[in-house]
C-alpha cells in the first residue's frame, strides 16, 4: 500500500508543479568530500589443518586354520562274479532241394525269303562346264627407284695432343761432407782434430718434362651415303583369267531295284520244365550255455582324513594413524581505508 501511495504522489507532483509553478529555493553548498587514509592492521583468521594422530585400537580378526577331520563315507565298490546263462541262437542249416525250373530254349530254323535290293549301275555321260583358264600378259610399267650414291664431305673435329715441355727449377739436395771438428780427450786433456761426416744442403737446378695438352682442329673427309630418285621402265607379268567351255565324260551311278531270294536263320524259342537241385538255407533255433561276468556294486564304509578350514578369532592391538582437523589462528596483514577529520 505504501508503494502505491508513493507512486501516485510521484505521478501527480509533476502535474501540480506544471499547473502552479513555485520558485526554486537557492541550492545549499555541497559538503566537502570525505578524506580517507590507508592503514595496515593485523587481523587473525582461523585455518583448519589436517593432522595425523596415532590411535591404538583392538581389532578382532578371523585366522583360517586347516584341521584334519575324520569323515566316514559309503562308496560303491564294483565286484565281478561269473554267472552261467543260456541263450537261444539261430543256426543256419543248408539242405539240398529238387525243384522244377522252366527253361527257355532257342533253336534256329532255315527259311526261304525274298527281298528287294538296289543294284548300282555306272554309265559314262558327256557333260559341258565352264572353267577359268589363268593367263599371264606382259605389261610395261614405270616406277621410281632410289639409287644409292656416295659423296665425299669434309668435316672438322677437335683433337687433343700432348706435347712435352721442359722446365727448370731449383731443388734442395742433401749431400754428405767431411768437416774437421776439434775434440778434447777427457782422460788426457789433449785437443785433436777429427774428420766428421756432416749433411749439407745444396740448391741444384733440375730439368723436368711437363706434358702440356693442346687442342686443334683436324680436317678429314667422310663418305656420306645418299640416295637419288630415278625413273625406270620395267616389264611385269600381269595375271588374268579367261572363261572356256569344256566337255568331259563323267561316270554317273544309278540304283536299279532287283528281287533277290535268300535263306535266313530264324530263331524259334520253346519252353520246357527241367529238374534242378538248389541249396536251401534255413535258420534253426539252438540253445547254448555260456558264462558271463556280472558286475555288482557293493556298498562299503570307508574312513578318510579330510582337511577342513576353520576360522579362529584372534584379538590384537594395532596402532593406526587417524586424520584429525585442527583449527589454527593465523595472523595476516590487511590494508584498510580509515576516514579522517575535515580539513
Amino acid at each position: 500500500m505504501r508503494r502505491w501511495f508513493l507512486s501516485l504522489a510521484a505521478a501527480t507532483l509533476p502535474a501540480l508543479a506544471a499547473a502552479h509553478p513555485v520558485p526554486c529555493p537557492p541550492l545549499p553548498c555541497p559538503p566537502p568530500p570525505p578524506r580517507y587514509e590507508f592503514r595496515t592492521i593485523t587481523q587473525y583468521r582461523t585455518e583448519y589443518h589436517t593432522e595425523f594422530r596415532e590411535v591404538q585400537r583392538t581389532v578382532t580378526r578371523r585366522v583360517p586354520e586347516t584341521v584334519m577331520t575324520q569323515v566316514q563315507e559309503t562308496v560303491m565298490v564294483p565286484q565281478w562274479r561269473e554267472e552261467a546263462r543260456q541263450r537261444t541262437v539261430m543256426v543256419p542249416v543248408t539242405r539240398m532241394e529238387t525243384r522244377q525250373q522252366e527253361v527257355v530254349r532257342t533253336e534256329w530254323q532255315q527259311q526261304q525269303r525274298e527281298r528287294t535290293v538296289m543294284v548300282p549301275e555306272t554309265q559314262l555321260v558327256e557333260r559341258q562346264h565352264r572353267v577359268l583358264v589363268p593367263e599371264l600378259r606382259q605389261e610395261v610399267r614405270e616406277r621410281t627407284v632410289l639409287v644409292p650414291e656416295v659423296r665425299m664431305e669434309e668435316r672438322a673435329r677437335p683433337i687433343t695432343t700432348v706435347r712435352p715441355v721442359p722446365e727448370t727449377h731449383t731443388e734442395q739436395v742433401v749431400t754428405a761432407a767431411k768437416v774437421a771438428v776439434p775434440v778434447c780427450d777427457p782422460c788426457t786433456g789433449w785437443a785433436a782434430v777429427v774428420c766428421q761426416v756432416v749433411p749439407q744442403v745444396h740448391a741444384v737446378n733440375v730439368t723436368t718434362v711437363r706434358p702440356v695438352a693442346e687442342t686443334h682442329l683436324q680436317r678429314y673427309a667422310v663418305a656420306v651415303p645418299t640416295v637419288r630418285p630415278e625413273r625406270q621402265a620395267i616389264t611385269v607379268a600381269v595375271p588374268s583369267v579367261r572363261e572356256e567351255v569344256r566337255s568331259e565324260r563323267v561316270p554317273v551311278t544309278t540304283l536299279r531295284p532287283t528281287r533277290q531270294t535268300y535263306t535266313a536263320s530264324v530263331p524259334v524259342t520253346r519252353r520246357e520244365l527241367q529238374p534242378v537241385t538248389v541249396p536251401v538255407r534255413e535258420m534253426q533255433p539252438q540253445v547254448e550255455n555260456y558264462t558271463e561276468r556280472v558286475c555288482e556294486m557293493r556298498p562299503e564304509v570307508r574312513t578318510r582324513a579330510v582337511p577342513t578350514t576353520v576360522f579362529r578369532e584372534v584379538s590384537e592391538v594395532v596402532t593406526e594413524r587417524v586424520p584429525v582437523v585442527v583449527p589454527v589462528t593465523v595472523p595476516c596483514q590487511v590494508t584498510v581505508a580509515v576516514p579522517c577529520g575535515c580539513p
